[in-house]
Order: C-alpha cells, then sequence, then structure tokens
C-alpha cells in the first residue's frame, strides 16, 4: 500500500469488479499511538512482561528512546518527520497484514483506508477484523469517518472536474482568470468543508506566467484565497514566487496588506502554518510589517512564528510594535530535552538572542551541534526552495520537471513553455552543478541542498533543512 503516481487512478484500480467500498481512517492517529504499539510491530516479544525489559531486542530500544523524547511519556510520537512515518508504517503494515487486506483491493494512505468487496458482509467483517487488529495496538477507528458505501462512487469529486473544466483557457485576458476564481469561490461555498481554493490554486501553475493584467487581477483573488481558507497558504505564496520568478512585478502593497492582516486574524484561531509560510515569504521579498502585525507576532504561542519573527527583528522587517521580551522570559524557562529546543538553540546560533546561551554550550549534545554548525533553521535557500518544497508546486509538477532534467522522462507538448521559465533553468542549473545522477524526485532535491547548506559548509550531520 504505497503512495500512488495518481490518486484518482489508484483507487479507481481498487474498485474494479466490486460493489461495495468501506472508507475510514484511524481516530487522533499519531497523538494516540502508544510508544510501547510502535516496539511491539517491531518485535512482538515485548508484549510479554517476561521481555518488558530485554534491552537485546530493537523494539525496546525504540521504545525507550520515544518516551525519552517526551519526558517519558509512552502515547503519541512526533508528527511530521520521517522517523515517525517509517515507524508508523512498521505498525500498519502488521495491522493491515493480520486484518488479511487484500492488496488489489486496498489502498492506505497514511492512516487513511479505502476496501473494496464485492458483498456488504465481506465489507462488514473486514471492519470487524480492522477494528480487532487496531485494538491490539491500541488504536481505533474514527467512528465519524467510517462508511460502507456501495459502488460505483465517483474516484474524483464533481467539483474536480468543474475546476479543471474551468481552467482550459490559457488566461491570457483578465476575463478568463476572474470567471475560473468566479468558478472556484462559487464552489468553496457549495462545499464549505473542501479545500477547494487549495486545489484551485495548484492548477495555476500550469501558468507559466501571467501578464500584467491578469497577474493584478489574480493576485487580488490570491489575498481572497489567503484570508478566507485556512491551509492555502503555502500554495498561494509558492504561485506568487513561481510567477515573480518567471517575470511577474507583484503588488508589494496589497500583499504585505493581506500578511498583516493574516497575523491578526490568525492570533486568536491558531493556525500558525499560515501565517509561517507569510512571513517566510515576507523575508524572501523583503517586505515590512506593520506596527499592529508586530504586536501580535510578540504573544504569537508558536516556536516557529517566534524563531521567524526574531528573524524578521534582525532583518529589520519588524520596525515598530514587535517585542521580543515575552519570547525571552519563555526561553529562560526552555527544557533542551522537550518541546521548546529548536528554538532554544537556534536563536543562541543565529544569533537572535543569547538568553539560552549557556544552557545550549553546556549541554553536550547542542554543543556539539553548534560547533559543527548544523542547521535546523536556514536563513539561505535557493529562489526556488517555496516551489518545490512539498506542498508548493503540485507534486507531479516537479517531478516531471526533475525527471525532464534529470533525463528520465519527457515534458508533454502543452509544457515545453515551461522550459523556457526562469524557475526551470534555475532548478536545471542547480541540478548541473552537482552532477545529480538521483532516480527519484527526493534524491535529486537533497543532492540540491549540497550547494545550499547554512551559512557554513553543511556537514554530514546537517541533513535537516525547509528543502527536505
Amino acid at each position: 500500500m504505497t503512495k500512488p503516481t495518481n490518486l484518482g487512478r489508484e483507487k479507481a484500480a481498487i474498485r474494479a469488479g466490486s460493489s461495495f467500498l468501506l472508507k475510514t481512517d484511524i481516530s487522533q492517529f499519531y497523538p494516540s499511538l502508544y510508544t510501547h504499539a510502535v516496539g511491539w510491530a517491531v518485535d512482538p516479544k515485548l508484549k510479554k512482561k517476561a521481555h518488558w525489559k530485554d534491552w537485546k531486542l530493537l523494539g525496546k530500544k525504540i521504545d525507550q528512546y520515544l518516551m525519552n523524547l517526551d519526558g517519558k511519556v509512552s502515547q503519541g510520537i512526533p508528527i511530521g518527520n520521517d522517523i515517525s512515518f517509517l515507524l508508523a508504517e512498521v505498525v500498519l503494515a502488521q495491522v493491515d497484514r493480520a486484518a488479511r487486506l487484500a492488496p488489489d483491493r486496498s489502498y492506505r494512505w497514511f492512516d487513511d483506508y479505502e476496501l473494496a468487496f464485492d458483498t456488504m458482509d465481506e465489507a462488514e467483517g473486514a471492519l470487524k477484523r480492522l477494528n480487532k487488529e487496531l485494538a491490539m495496538f491500541k488504536l481505533r477507528l474514527n467512528s465519524k469517518k467510517t462508511k460502507i458505501v456501495r459502488l460505483p462512487q465517483p474516484a474524483q469529486d464533481e467539483w474536480q472536474e468543474i475546476l479543471k473544466q474551468a481552467s482550459q483557457g490559457r488566461f491570457t485576458n483578465p476575463q478568463e482568470m476572474v470567471k475560473y476564481f468566479d468558478a472556484a469561490f462559487r464552489l468553496r461555498e457549495e462545499h464549505p468543508d473542501v479545500s477547494i481554493l487549495l486545489y484551485a490554486l495548484g492548477i495555476l501553475f500550469k501558468v507559466v506566467r501571467p501578464n500584467s493584467y491578469v497577474g493584478r487581477i489574480a493576485q487580488s483573488c490570491i489575498t481572497q484565497c489567503l484570508l478566507c481558507e485556512p491551509g492555502a497558504a503555502q500554495k498561494a505564496f509558492s504561485l506568487l514566487t513561481f510567477w515573480q520568478l518567471n517575470g511577474l512585478v507583484l503588488d508589494a502593497q496589497l500583499l504585505t496588506n493581506t500578511v498583516n492582516q493574516m497575523i491578526v486574524r490568525h492570533q486568536a484561531s491558531g493556525f500558525s502554518s499560515d501565517i509561517a509560510w507569510a512571513l517566510a515569504f515576507c523575508l524572501e521579498q523583503g517586505y515590512a510589517l506593520s506596527s499592529k502585525a508586530g504586536q501580535a507576532l510578540s504573544v504569537f504561542d508558536d516556536d516557529c512564528i517566534a524563531l521567524q519573527a526574531l528573524h524578521m527583528e534582525k532583518a529589520g522587517l519588524l520596525p515598530k510594535g514587535f517585542k521580543n521580551s515575552q519570547i525571552a522570559r519563555g526561553l529562560k524557562e526552555a527544557d533542551l530535552d522537550r518541546e521548546h529546543w529548536l528554538i532554544a538553540y537556534e536563536t543562541v546560533r543565529q544569533g537572535f538572542l543569547a538568553v539560552c546561551e549557556p544552557a545550549v554550550k553546556n549541554n553536550v549534545l547542542f554543543a556539539e551541534l553548534l560547533k559543527r554548525n548544523v542547521a535546523f533553521y536556514r536563513t539561505k535557500l535557493p529562489l526556488y526552495s517555496s516551489i518545490i518544497h512539498p506542498g508548493g508546486a503540485p507534486e507531479w509538477v516537479v517531478k516531471r520537471w526533475i525527471g525532464f532534467l534529470t533525463g528520465s522522462v519527457e515534458l508533454p507538448s502543452e509544457q515545453l513553455s515551461t522550459q523556457e521559465s526562469t524557475v526551470f533553468k534555475l532548478i536545471g542549473a542547480d541540478l548541473a552543478k552537482v552532477g545529480t545522477t538521483a532516480a527519484s524526485t527526493d534524491d535529486a532535491l537533497l543532492d540540491l541542498l549540497k550547494l545550499f547548506g547554512a551559512e557554513a559548509e553543511p556537514t554530514a550531520e546537517d541533513t535537516y533543512s525547509a528543502l527536505s
């Protein structure tokens, strides 16, 4: 059950010849996954009390190390890193096998399942087996998202096809762009629980660079997307960067005002990932924020946001309103063995604040990381980094670019104009510098990191960054 290259085609394939579809996912998967469960999946012996303290077992070591990351707490593993993805897959692969899920009729993406069956009885039997096997690892299905439906069902939602049809034009005049966003906004009203605008923004990467008139309309519509749909920021800002690098002049005043509004609005809602992408865009573009936004950032309860705010302060992009005193007070109590280690370490490494310097330099691990200048937060990245970062340009687009540049795929005729874009040329030039022969997109992106280390030359240990 690996990641498909075409989601709609993959789902359609498992449904072939079937009459019923079981759709479900695991409730609060990463936060509720026991570290013990990971140990059990690696070494089933650990389920027996006689082996609970057997340090010869790899499962015991992994279990204990995971607990040590969170103050000896055994419930939940970190979200978002590749190691967690791997460990979660170890557990769920055991569940899939024990529940006897047929590979040719089963689809799982992380903790989301779609399982096809000939009869209702088979579907209900599989649901019982899945519940039973998940319970063995102290996991449970989300009852609100669990249902058995009769096939046929569309592999893709109708709104996706409507947006694709609305994007058939070449966007050479403002009316085409207005019409496209009108369709997207109308669909969002009809489907308020679906990320319609996120999808709509992804489609626009087919436009290498709109002309100035179309670009002005597009920027106005994109700012509306930023203010009304949480989760759209990364896609929106990477699209704007893509167009800018290809020659579009951005409306700095409009975009700065939009970011100011986002910061003030999201201070209460707590949707911090949008603010993180907004600040990254402002740092990249050199946009200075308002006094009101600076005041809001002074009390933003998120380590990554605080780190970026300190970076903006150092760059002179928060000239008024921002005060770092609350961040400094919080850092005085920071425990390097707990969740605030990153901001504590990076404020010292970057020279943003010195309050944690004694703690960092007296810690054996972090002192060594500091000595080697290992970076977890980079202040210098290639201009196109937000575009090729997962969640920026559509993944299939980036794979096709990289594949073409490394000689493994050909661009379709309708995308040949992409070769003339500045972004495409920048990526190609950098890939040529590292001389990559990588077989996969992920490996090629890692090769690009060799050109863009921290302020000092990156070491072998320094493998984490905003691009990975």
